[in-house]
């Protein structure tokens, strides 16, 4: 009988125990987190223009990325027109290349009335004599 009120007495200890520590962790913690005993109004004016700097950097940082952003899309842009700009000039000068060819211009003349040279053109030479 000595044994089981040891054994109940030990028992009822170990949980007053256990909850008192675990109040003194919650009390540390608490006291950690505890913002009050850090921050006064001293501190916070004599903080403010670190805190000012490091607001005005950030400002600085997010305007950066904005105008990075901006000239990368503007990048992309005039990429996509000289794209489309060597495009068009291939298919210009493809289609110069095909319309100046002999045959094409014989077609296209024979509407105006002239005709393809059969006889190859004679050279015309003048002769200057004595003086």
């Amino acid at each position: 009988m000595k044994r089981e009120k040891e054994e109940e007495f030990i028992g009822n200890t170990e949980p007053v125990q256990e909850e008192k520590k675990s109040r003194k962790k919650k009390s540390n913690l608490m006291d950690i987190l505890d913002v009050s005993q850090w921050v006064s109004y001293e501190t916070v004016i004599r903080n403010l223009p670190f805190v000012l700097f490091i607001a005005g950097l950030g400002i600085v940082y997010i305007w950066n990325s904005h105008q990075v952003e901006k000239s990368v899309r503007e990048s992309n842009t005039i990429e996509k027109q000289m794209k489309e700009l060597k495009w068009e000039y291939t298919t210009t000068k493809s289609e110069l290349e095909y319309s100046s060819k002999m045959s094409e211009v014989g077609k296209m003349v024979m509407t105006t009335g002239l005709e393809e040279l059969r006889v190859p053109p004679k050279k015309i030479v003048e002769v200057n004599h004595g003086n």
